[in-house]
């Protein structure tokens, strides 16, 4: 269940509709509230505040009329300059970062600021009543012009206007290459913080120096549906096999494709086993019709790849892109030099081995970020020398042997006879 929510989460903030279905039902609630209180303090206050002007009906309903129009025509416009940018965007650098702009909550709050302003100012002006006598200052009896609603409605287009602003220069400046590797950057930063076995109970000290646990497995586990797996809830395994007394072993990791009747887990041996174990075992699997970054670091990582190699193709021919790309990646690299991979044993609080993950090495990690690269890479020469210069000074700031032995084995792919660089 709680794969499950996180995936819904992750859909629900990645929607372009929640943020400003929020903002709608915010104005709605704000104007009923603006109107409440206009009906129970009258309109004596206003000659307090000199920067107040009194509104005759008339006039209050050709302003909300106006702010009204002109909002919902701008949020049309809005909406269409970022489906123009969201376009632009996939054709360069892929269809899988799609989901990277209609997350992106600068759209979301500019779409919700332009519509909230229309429904508030749409719901005032129903309840403006009366007409206006041209001379007078003094409204009539039975008139009611809600004048805070309307010093509300004026803050509000106001705010729409700065929103417009901030939008102008937010759209192409979200499209722009480096904005876009930036923020892929960050997110595998943040992924690498979350690698998905860590969370799954103790991991199992001093895993070198002592004899790998072996277990004898009795029940497969299969799937009853096909698709991504997106997530895995650690904490419902654990303790389906602390409970169970068993050793749960885990054969899919997040990002796998599942075929339905496909093996996603093996269990030891548990009395009376039966259906409902193995329905147990499968709720704490999600799938779904995509990968999603939620669990899966190497989503984050394959895009790095996608936009790299769609610079490199023939039709866009964009060296420059795909040395961005490299210097990312090998921030990345760095960092995870300095990462410690997580055991695959995994114990409860008692110091028992429960669950068996999937295992996860450095190799996994050179393979996502190099060796899918590297047979695009060859093929332009200053994207190959640059890949090489850059690897080179991983080695030297990489804290890990292991890991720069793989990237030497992949500098070797790409420059044969290259001499191996340690770190230092």
């Amino acid at each position: 269940m709680r794969a499950y929510v996180q995936q819904l989460v992750f859909r629900v903030q990645g929607s372009y509709w929640f943020i400003p279905s929020l903002m709608v039902i915010g104005a709605i609630f704000l104007s009923q509230v603006a109107v409440a209180i206009d009906r129970e303090i009258g309109n004596g206050w206003i000659k307090s505040f000199w920067f107040v002007s009194m509104n005759q009906p008339d006039g209050a309903r050709a302003l909300l009329a106006t702010v009204a129009g002109s909002m919902i025509t701008v949020a049309g416009v809005t909406f269409s300059l970022t489906i123009l940018a969201v376009s632009h965007a996939t054709a360069h650098f892929g269809p899988r970062l799609l989901q990277n702009f209609m997350r992106d909550r600068g759209n979301q709050v500019t779409l919700g600021t332009f519509v909230a302003t229309f429904m508030y100012c749409l719901l005032v002006l129903r309840v403006v009543r009366g007409d206006g006598v041209p001379g007078r200052t003094e409204l009539d009896i039975g008139v009611f012009v809600p004048q805070l609603s309307l010093l509300i409605a004026l803050i509000l287009t106001i705010a729409s206007v700065a929103e417009l602003i901030y939008f102008i220069h937010h759209v192409p400046d979200s499209i722009h290459v480096s904005t876009v590797l930036q923020r892929l950057a960050t997110d595998m930063d943040h992924k690498f913080d979350d690698l998905y076995p860590e969370s799954v109970g103790d991991p199992l000290e001093r895993e070198n120096e002592q004899p790998t646990p072996s277990f004898e497995f009795a029940h497969r586990v299969t799937s009853k549906s096909s698709g991504y797996l997106q997530g895995i809830d650690d904490t419902e395994l654990m303790d389906f096999a602390t409970s169970n007394h068993a050793v749960l072993h885990l054969l899919r990791r997040p990002g796998d494709f599942i075929r339905e009747g496909e093996a996603i887990a093996e269990v030891t041996e548990i009395p009376d086993w039966c259906r409902r174990h193995a329905d147990d075992v499968r709720h704490g699997f999600t799938l779904g019709f995509s990968r999603t970054p939620t669990q899966d670091v190497f989503f984050i990582l394959n895009e790095f790849v996608e936009v790299a190699t769609r610079a490199l193709s023939p039709g866009v021919n964009d060296p420059f892109t795909a040395m961005q790309c490299i210097d990312w990646l090998s921030v990345g690299l760095v960092k995870l030099s300095r990462r410690k991979m997580p055991s695959i044993h995994r114990l409860d609080s008692d110091g028992n081995v429960r669950v068996v993950t999937t295992q996860v090495g450095y190799s996994n990690f050179v393979d996502a970020m190099l060796g899918q690269l590297v047979p695009y890479a060859k093929k332009d020469e200053n994207v190959r020398r640059y890949f090489v210069e850059s690897m080179k000074k991983v080695t030297e700031t990489s804290s890990s042997l292991e890991l720069n032995r793989l990237i030497n084995d992949q500098v070797r792919h790409i420059e044969p006879g290259s001499p191996d660089v340690e770190n230092q």
